[in-house]
């Protein structure tokens, strides 16, 4: 999910929301209203299935969620700050999502979701879209659950993208504290109308975009990209800290005519390490 900005908050969600409803088993759930997570992140290569801005720029966002437990309604909202080589600490876009999950622990379960974004900064990949729609799918097993989603994104034009993952939590505990570690391989494949529109809204780049063979290139659903992390959560009572190690490698990356050298740039392995503190709490009926 890769990946774009969003998916750190759906990580939040869905990572998370498990050892959240372990740890309030021995409470009544129908005195809970609703469960909020807020922290703050720090991503240091963003990038949008492998593909970076030229000056690979970092990001510190803070964020809050909000999931009404008994509806299955959630609420995410981020504010995304950028820094790079060349530009300090700077408000860059914020990011918000409205979905709704189902399911439960075993078999199927899933999400589907809405997302609205407002860039400010526009030389990151993925200001160019305005908002997403997507459906989640997964089935929770005690082998190796599988995820399976769909995304329609729209720039200029819609693009379409899925992805096929799968990941194994290890859960362990220590009196009060819990710790799991979930291996996750992801395949993400889809258009790529938004090279086009990022493009066009930094024409400094000085790449050609009008031509029709690049348009029609970009409307081919292909393999995007491979990922690979380890999401690693430690909780202590209702603290939590999240690292997150991951290795992506962009697949069919656009090339231009005369071009080639700026847009590989643009896409190329990379190693990253996401880290995560985030403090959670439950709203009670009184």
């Amino acid at each position: 999910m890769k990946r774009i900005i969003i998916l750190i908050t759906l990580f939040i969600l869905s990572g998370f929301s498990f050892i959240i409803q372990a740890q309030s088993e021995a409470e009544n759930p129908k005195k809970t209203v609703a469960t909020i997570i807020g922290g703050v992140s720090y991503v240091p290569k963003l990038h949008y299935y492998g593909r970076t801005d030229q000056l690979k720029s970092s990001a510190v966002m803070p964020t809050v969620l909000v999931q009404f437990d008994s509806v299955g309604l959630y609420f995410t909202g981020s504010t995304v700050f950028t820094t790079n080589s060349t530009q300090p600490l700077e408000y860059a876009a914020t990011v918000t999502e409205v979905g709704y999950k189902f399911g439960k622990k075993q078999g199927i379960a899933g999400s589907i979701y809405g997302d609205k974004f407002f860039y400010q900064n526009k030389t990151l990949v993925q200001s160019a879209l305005r908002g997403q729609a997507g459906l989640n799918l997964s089935h929770l097993n005690k082998v190796a659950n599988v995820n399976l989603t769909s995304i329609a994104a729209f720039s200029d034009k819609t693009d379409f993208f899925a992805s096929a993952g799968l990941e194994h939590p290890f859960v362990m505990k220590t009196g009060q504290s819990v710790f799991v570690i979930t291996p996750t391989a992801v395949a993400n494949a889809g258009t790529q109308s938004f090279t086009n529109t990022y493009f066009k809204n930094n024409k400094f780049l000085g790449i050609p975009v009008s031509n029709q063979s690049t348009t029609q290139t970009t409307q081919v659903f292909n393999l995007l990209s491979y990922e690979f992390s380890v999401p690693m959560v430690w909780v202590y009572n209702n603290i939590f800290l999240v690292v997150t190690p991951g290795y992506v490698m962009p697949q069919n990356e656009l090339t231009t005519s005369g071009n080639t050298e700026v847009v590989s740039r643009t896409g190329t392995n990379l190693f990253y390490v996401n880290l995560s503190l985030l403090y959670s709490f439950k709203l009670k009926k009184v």
